[in-house]
């Protein structure tokens, strides 16, 4: 029996032995793994440490060359510096002082047959009044108008044969459509491009005046407005500049004060305060005095609109040989202007 005993201890111990050695080597094992993950979570660690690191090591420098290669703030330029660095000069002379005034309420004006009778004297001119507002005038013998003529010389020659002729001023000679322009003047301003009140004098290819429109606008019956301030010339130029109308190296070479069209009624208009300004002897702006609102100058425009206009009055009035020689020449100056576009 005690043998037997003895026999058996042994292997027992070795089941023992070998359950021993293979929770040992179960515990190694696993050791081993979290080592292992260990290692890589430290890894990751490290690499995110690093890559934060080169992250904000890039938006350092990058703030570094920035505050080195950054423009110091500069002023604010001035309005003729402006002008300096656009090479845009201003050689009018600008009117001075303060300004003011108002918006004018105008009507169609009918003219009187006391003030008709103007024309009784007129041998050389054949007249019709149609409406009691248009008055259409032919010379029976052109009137020459000579080649050295300046702006006085025409104005005098114009008004010599016009009716009441100082209410209105020399405006310009439109070379495409051989026109002289008179506009009409209230409050001792003109009265830009109205066809309410305006003369327009029509030339022949010699230039000599052939026959001329004339219309005018009546008083103010209004009662008595308060004055506004008005902008000045130079912040009316300003709002030019502002509005992108001057181009570089542009030359303002005119500045008046005028009344331009605001509102045009059926039954009467509305003129506002208005200053034009001439670029490069060429072209025109005008600059609301009192609203400081652009409106560009197409003269060319007008004139076409002004001798539609005269041919619709002409053509609803009595047939004649003097309408019929005028609507002729009207409408060769409407298809010669329209074949040039």
């Amino acid at each position: 029996m005690l043998m037997q005993s003895h026999c058996i201890r042994p292997g027992l111990w070795t089941t023992v032995a070998a359950g021993k050695k293979l929770i040992f080597k179960i515990k190694h094992s696993r050791g081993r793994e979290l080592r292992m993950q260990w290692k890589q979570i430290k890894t990751l660690f490290i690499l995110c440490f690093l890559a934060l690191n080169m992250y904000l090591l890039m938006m350092l420098i990058n703030k570094q060359e920035e505050s080195e290669f950054a423009l110091p703030d500069t002023p604010e330029l001035t309005f003729e510096e402006q002008l300096e660095a656009e090479d845009i000069t201003i050689s009018a002379d600008l009117p001075e002082g303060n300004f003011s005034g108002h918006n004018l309420p105008l009507n169609q004006k009918a003219f009187t047959e006391e003030e008709l009778t103007f024309f009784e004297d007129m041998d050389n001119q054949e007249t019709e009044v149609i409406d009691e507002n248009f008055i259409l005038s032919v010379f029976e013998n052109p009137v020459s108008i000579p080649d050295d003529a300046d702006s006085d010389t025409i104005s005098d020659l114009v008004k010599s044969n016009i009716l009441l002729p100082d209410n209105y001023t020399f405006g310009s000679w439109n070379q495409d459509m051989n026109v002289l322009i008179f506009f009409q003047e209230k409050n001792d301003f003109p009265i830009y491009y109205n066809q309410s009140g305006i003369v327009l004098v029509y030339l022949n290819d010699a230039n000599e005046m052939i026959f001329y429109t004339q219309t005018m606008l009546g008083d103010d019956k209004s009662s008595e407005r308060e004055e506004e301030s008005l902008i000045e010339p130079r912040r009316a130029i300003q709002t030019l500049f502002n509005g992108n109308r001057l181009e570089n190296g542009d030359e303002i070479t005119n500045v008046n004060m005028g009344l331009h069209t605001r509102i045009p009624l059926e039954s009467e208009q509305v003129f506002s305060p208005t200053w034009t300004i001439t670029v490069n002897d060429d072209e025109s702006f005008y600059v609301n005095a009192i609203e400081t609102r652009i409106t560009p100058n197409d003269e060319l425009t007008f004139l076409t609109g002004a001798v539609s206009f005269a041919i619709e009055k002409i053509q609803n009035y009595d047939d004649s040989d003097m309408t019929d020689f005028v609507l002729a020449h009207l409408n060769e100056k409407l298809s010669s202007n329209q074949q040039s576009e």
